[in-house]
């Protein structure tokens, strides 16, 4: 009874310290221990490793300095992939509050993408990816980007990758 005590307390105290992305959060919980599914939460300390590499350029260095955290969810496993869709199970709820502004949407007929982003002034505070059909996953980036910031880093000109990022 004790050990089932402490593991609960536990359970409160990482789930309260732990920040609430809606959406995200509701799927790393229901799909993130499953056979199948990689999840992986990348806190901003060890990002900000990365950015003082001496390989980076200047851009790419302020980028990973402007991360605070990143979470990814992605389902891997093909039977998993044809049942379920996280565009659809997670788009409302992202979306419920009007936190998020859609920034990006690409309809497809096997693949739904959604790029949401949260603003604060001039800065984006905080950008959600969905992309639910033939593949699934949930990418919830944390940080302070300016748009120009990012800008020069984006190509939506190669047909083959929906959004890739140039470093």
């Amino acid at each position: 009874m004790k050990k089932l005590v402490v593991l609960f307390t536990g359970l409160i105290f990482l789930f309260s310290s732990c920040s609430y992305e809606p959406g995200v959060t509701e799927a790393m919980v229901k799909y993130g221990f499953k056979d199948g599914v990689t999840t992986l939460v990348v806190p901003g300390w060890a990002i900000r490793l990365i950015a003082g590499l001496n390989e980076l350029d200047e851009t790419e260095r302020e980028i990973f300095s402007s991360i605070h955290k990143v979470k990814i969810v992605v389902v891997e496993d093909e039977d998993l992939n044809t049942r379920i869709n996280l565009h659809e199970e997670f788009y409302n709820k992202v979306n419920k509050d009007g936190n998020y502004e859609e920034l990006l949407t690409v309809r497809d007929d096997s693949e739904n993408v959604t790029v949401f982003g949260r603003m604060d002034d001039s800065v984006i505070k905080e950008m959600a990816l969905l992309i639910g059909g033939d593949d699934n996953a949930i990418v919830y980036v944390k940080g302070s980007f300016s748009p120009d910031l990012l800008k020069d880093q984006l190509d939506i000109g190669d047909t083959k990758k929906l959004l890739s990022l140039n470093f």
